[in-house]
């Protein structure tokens, strides 16, 4: 039976804060427009219904301080959909469902435009019988009204977004003191939240604070497509286009964050005002770009809004670049405009150019996060994977889009460290030849890459025939000792189990239909055939459900960790920043397979994007982790270091956690490697563990790694980033 067409959903938002939109000065900004996917569940009858509930989040009105539940919007209903949702209201709490569910979705329409996938949720941590496993997790909650507090923040033990909402202070000068502030109306602020969540499921070891720049990329990215995600709306940029006269470097509502929000808690403006601020007159200036602020700036706030500024500087010269015609044909070839109002035509046409601008910087900065290393990462990192994410995709740089986001990058004083020469070929990451030919001059040797061959081999035969691949690898040939060699067969089953998984699932989309029974007889005895899928399950059509998309990476990533524990290679382990010698420290983890040093295989994905002309690209993220336990006092870590390897199971208590890894990007149409993306040291480096201690040990807090057991949660790691006490510093 063939589903009904829907038309795509239209949804109106605020595009700033209520604040803004009472102010008559600013009413042409007031609200804007959202289309979506019709991509809904129908409510079902004689069963609870929370609110709006689709394939990647759920909203659930639930107000913990009133222990009540506020009536549930249906933005299925049809006087709903004739009228493009409900009115923006602040005083109606189905308006804030709606609003929510829309920016949200949104910002996931963004996220997998850029990476050429559907996104994912960090998994969902369950525990059975003593052990612990990971689960897909389908939907994302969204709580309008959780906390009766001045904040919100992202929760990744509950997989959901919780906004507060107050009452303004007599300092507020925007809303009205006394009046109730909901930060579920801003749309900054569901932007940012959004993100966090996005990026903790890419990327979950980014909340780590093992270095001064984790953190501080995590909120700055979701800064920057909060930003970049309001210069889209064309609509919302002519009103702004129209006060600056086009030159968006000058004071404009575009360039904050949160302006009810901050003005209501007393700072007298926007939480983060990236383009400038207000002297000790009260008159605003721009912000020039100061190369030594960041040597000098503490915290994820302050470090943060400097990579913000630097992104938005980017944009600006892009942005001037491309409209540099426009003016000169306006004013007659001076490119200075005559006095008043500017022309509509040239207003639009502005605005357009900056909607435009603004989509494809966002998308640069999204798809950089694919050419991150692992783990440890730093601002000078994600320069280096903005400028090669977008010369793989678009070599021909015709626009200046990589120059720009160099010279303000630069201009802040944000740089890889030890690069002789700061031009955009020194800052791609290498190629895997450029990594050998390196490796080899380091040696003093000259090899050929022969060897590499066997390499790629065998990752295109685990891509494209893995249960060929997992025949092979079923064999413990290499591990010694009775329980040994049943873990491995352990590791296998799980694989196999997975594959089951992977196979099950496609089945059923295959055979779904709206009869419920039909449905339930596939899933009890769908044939043994479409269990032992043979195909490259990454290339499967993973749009009509997520949770295949999720399985298949999974099996890949087992069936990965069996090929490299069992083909590990010293020249590739030297190549990619690993290490399984026997000789590492002892407290670099070990397997409790092999007993050399472990990995964890953290993804295998797959990106389809669209390149220059058009052209389809197609390529393959993998991402492996090794770590180490780190010791405050040296003494200690000598000793430790000394004592005779323990498996990755054995308990041994540490201070904080030392993390290494790689991202291998693969080309999906040869299977070789093209990229190496490592992390500036490997877990055996005695370099990189120092700097790892120093940072930690000067640290406010014992615990700077919220994923070590002796340390903040998880869900802490963000909660303290929004933490109200500190909202002098910017929006938590």
């Amino acid at each position: 039976m063939m589903s009904e067409f829907r038309p795509p959903r239209r949804l109106q938002v605020f595009a700033f804060d209520p604040s803004t939109a009472r102010s008559f000065a600013d009413s042409d900004a007031r609200t804007v427009t959202i289309t979506l996917p019709y991509e809904l569940d129908p409510q079902e009858l004689g069963k609870p219904f929370y609110g709006p509930r689709g394939k990647y989040v759920e909203v659930v009105d639930y107000d913990p301080a009133s222990g009540a539940f506020y009536a549930p919007v249906n933005l299925n209903d049809d006087a709903v959909l004739f009228n493009d949702g409900l009115t923006p209201s602040p005083e109606n709490p189905q308006f804030h469902q709606q609003m929510v569910y829309a920016v949200s979705m949104n910002t996931i329409a963004a996220f997998e435009e850029a990476l050429g996938r559907v996104i994912q949720w960090a998994p969902t941590e369950v525990s059975e019988n003593g052990e612990t496993r990971y689960d897909f997790t389908r939907r994302l909650r969204i709580y309008p009204h959780a906390l009766r507090e001045a904040n919100a923040y992202y929760n990744p033990d509950k997989k959901a977004l919780l906004f507060g909402y107050f009452t303004a202070g007599p300092d507020s000068t925007s809303a009205p003191s006394g009046t109730t502030v909901f930060t579920c109306l801003s749309h900054d602020i569901i932007v940012h939240e959004t993100v966090h969540a996005i990026l903790d499921g890419l990327h979950p070891t980014f909340a780590e604070d093992s270095n001064p720049d984790m953190r501080a990329l995590h909120e700055a990215f979701a800064d920057i497509i909060a930003l970049f995600q309001l210069f889209s709306f064309p609509s919302v940029l002519e009103g702004q286009i129209a006060k600056t006269r086009g030159d968006l470097s000058r004071q404009n509502l575009l360039g904050e964050l949160a302006q009810e929000f901050g003005k209501a808690v007393g700072r007298g403006c926007a939480l983060r005002d990236f383009l400038g601020g207000y002297n000790e007159h009260g008159v605003w200036v721009a912000q020039d770009p100061d190369p030594t602020k960041l040597r000098d700036a503490d915290g994820p706030h302050a470090r943060g809004a400097i990579l913000v500024a630097a992104a938005f500087r980017a944009f600006l010269t892009i942005y001037k670049t491309r409209v540099g015609d426009l003016f000169r044909i306006a004013s007659g070839g001076s490119g200075v405009l005559r006095d008043g109002t500017i022309d509509p035509d040239l207003k639009r046409r502005l605005a357009a150019e900056a909607a435009q601008c603004a989509r494809r910087v966002m998308r640069i900065c999204i798809r950089a996060m694919d050419y991150m290393p692992p783990v440890n990462v730093t601002f000078g990192d994600y320069l280096r994977a903005i400028v090669t994410a977008d010369r793989d995709l678009f070599p021909e740089d015709t626009q200046g889009y990589r120059a720009a986001f160099i010279e303000a990058f630069a201009s802040w004083g944000i740089l890889p460290a030890n690069l002789p020469t700061i031009s955009e070929p020194a800052l791609r990451w290498p190629t895997l030849a450029v990594a050998e030919a390196d490796r080899q001059a380091m040696r003093g040797i000259s090899e050929d890459m022969a060897w590499l061959d066997k390499i790629h081999s065998n990752l295109g035969l685990m891509l494209s025939q893995p249960r060929k691949m997992l025949s092979h690898l079923a064999s413990p040939m290499i591990v010694d000792g009775k329980e040994r060699r049943a873990r491995y067969r352990r590791a296998v089953e799980q694989a196999e189990e997975e594959s089951e998984h992977v196979g099950l699932l496609i089945h059923e989309n295959l055979t779904r239909f709206n009869d419920a029974s039909t449905t339930m007889t596939v899933r009890k005895t769908g044939p043994a055939s479409t269990l032992k899928l043979d195909v490259n399950l990454l290339e499967v059509d993973d749009s009509r459900d997520r949770e295949i998309g999720y399985h298949a990476s999974a099996y890949y990533q087992r069936l990965l960790w069996l090929l490299m524990n069992s083909a590990s290679s010293p020249r590739f382990a030297q190549l990619t920043g690993l290490t399984f010698s026997r000789e590492a420290p002892a407290t670099v983890r070990r397997s409790k397979i092999t007993d050399l040093p472990s990995i964890h295989v953290a993804a295998l994905r797959i990106a389809r994007r669209q390149g220059q002309g058009g052209q389809p690209e197609r390529e393959y993220v993998i991402e492996v982790i090794q770590s180490r336990r780190g010791y405050l006092d040296p003494e200690r870590q000598a000793h430790e270091d000394a004592r005779p390897p323990a498996s990755e199971d054995a308990d041994r208590s540490c201070d904080f956690l030392f993390r290494a890894g790689t991202t291998f990007l693969v080309d999906a149409r040869s299977f070789r490697i093209r990229r190496l993306i490592r992390s500036a040291h490997p877990v055996d480096d005695p370099a990189g563990l120092a700097i790892a201690r120093t940072y930690v040990d000067g640290t406010d807090a014992q615990a700077a790694n919220a994923f070590h057991s002796g340390r903040s949660s998880r869900a802490a790691a963000f909660a303290d980033l929004h933490h109200p006490p500190h909202i002098k510093d910017g929006f938590r």
